[in-house]
């Protein structure tokens, strides 16, 4: 119901896009609008809320994944190269990490895993990788530095919810 335009004066003067979105009917509007399901909604699905730390350079991947995983009631921090996961870790107990394994900042996501486990701490999270690399080679690596589990991106929501429930 939308549309796109394109326009153009000229070789080297610009181009301009235009993309029109119709507006939400005002149901869903306030629905969309409305703040994340309280962790008690993870709890009627069957599975208690966890706390989930989502680790991908791609930011809008990465708050994207977080808002579905707050909608089915987790309560979700992001961080977005490996230095910033680490920060995170450090600052509060997490149940499981979501980790890209390639990240930007030379620290990729096997190495944020090592240090996260050797971090110490009573209850080390679960680690799952969450990554574009989905080789037969590449999900025996992940599990072999110690993650739980491995996902290929795009992940499907349903899966991952899945998986959490199994955690």
């Amino acid at each position: 119901g939308g549309s796109v335009g394109a326009s153009s004066a000229g070789p080297g003067l610009g181009s301009e896009f235009v993309v029109r979105l119709p507006l939400a009917p005002p149901a869903s509007a306030a629905a969309a609008a409305a703040v994340p399901a309280p962790p008690a909604a993870a709890a009627a699905t069957g599975s208690p809320a966890k706390r989930l730390l989502v680790v991908d350079d791609n930011v809008d991947g990465a708050e994207s994944l977080a808002i579905v995983l707050r909608q089915a009631g987790h309560d979700v921090i992001t961080a977005h190269d490996g230095r910033r996961a680490l920060e995170r870790a450090r600052e509060g107990a997490f149940d499981v990490v979501l980790l890209d394994i390639d990240l930007p900042d030379g620290l990729d996501g096997y190495e944020v895993a090592r240090r996260i486990r050797s971090g110490g701490g009573s209850s080390p999270p679960v680690l799952v990788a969450l990554t574009g690399f989905g080789q037969q080679e590449d999900q025996a690596r992940a599990l072999q530095a110690g993650f739980r589990s491995h996902l290929v991106k795009p992940v499907d929501p349903a899966e991952l919810r899945a998986l959490l429930d199994r955690l």
